[in-house]
């Protein structure tokens, strides 16, 4: 089995993601919603009502740990259709809930991993949380996998491809900070006024309103994420970019230019201007 190593540019990646998104970024964004909602919204209500009282509190943490994994699951298939152009809408969302088992057990191992490995120091646990980080998306590329098939598979895709990875999410820091922005002049404007009120109701409703910015980014970085694993995987997609990957195969390395010079005839190329 091939091993790609992926160097394609980061710049590159969110190009990629862009035009995928192109025309679509609307259904994306409410895509992004319900996701977001459907995992936080019924924690914050138990918090902000039933907060101080242990019983609910558990309650909350039980409900994240079992929704997380599913709704993870149906996000990351809706992200992977919408980049290779399949048919997408808002409900597949909530595809992990028809293999709810896996899609809970993977969510709960890669946690317990990241988490054991959190016992050494900090380093350790972020680069298993790196080694694992694909394990959804060949979820459901191979829903024949078992867990610890995926996550297997995923440590096999980032190796040697974790630093990649994190340079490409690193790339968007700078829409990041640019998110949290609404969130910050709404809870100074708040805390001014009201300087109580950020503990109560008002102060989740206004974290709510001050997250609109990442209901927009958090499909662009996903999507990004996609584009990764297609590079890593060897999916390389054809119509929007070139990939540039190095491919090590019988002890032998061979850039993805050379691959596609090898394919014209089904590869196309396309360019994306860097945002």
């Amino acid at each position: 089995m091939n091993h790609i190593i992926v160097t394609e540019a980061s710049k590159n990646m969110r190009a990629m993601a862009r035009e995928a998104l192109a025309g679509k970024w609307q259904i994306a964004a409410v895509a992004t919603l319900v996701y977001l909602v459907a995992i936080m919204l019924p924690t914050t209500i138990l918090n902000i009502f039933f907060g101080g009282e242990l019983g609910y509190s558990g309650l909350s943490s039980l409900y994240t740990l079992l929704v997380t994994g599913p709704f993870t699951v149906g996000y990351s298939m809706f992200c992977l259709n919408l980049f290779r152009n399949q048919e997408i809408e808002v409900a597949q969302v909530f595809y992990g809930f028809e293999r709810f088992g896996k899609a809970f057990g993977l969510c709960f191992m890669m946690g317990l991993f990241v988490f054991l490995w959190s016992l050494l120091l900090v380093i350790p646990g972020i680069i298993a949380a790196y080694r694992y980080s694909q394990a959804f998306l060949i979820m459901i590329d191979h829903p024949e996998y078992g867990i610890m098939q995926c996550l297997a598979e995923s440590k096999r895709l980032m190796t040697g491809n974790k630093m990649k990875y994190f340079c490409m999410e690193l790339s968007f820091i700078g829409w990041v900070l640019l998110a949290i922005i609404p969130t910050m002049i709404l809870n100074g404007i708040v805390s001014v006024v009201y300087p109580y009120a950020m503990a109560g109701v008002t102060g989740e409703i206004v974290s709510y309103i001050g997250m609109i910015g990442f209901i927009w980014l958090q499909p662009y970085m996903s999507v990004a994420g996609v584009a990764f694993y297609e590079l890593a995987n060897g999916n390389l997609r054809p119509g929007i970019i070139e990939g540039n990957a190095t491919i090590v195969e019988d002890n032998r390395q061979y850039t993805a230019e050379t691959f596609i010079e090898e394919n014209k005839e089904n590869l196309d190329s396309g360019n994306n201007d860097q945002l």
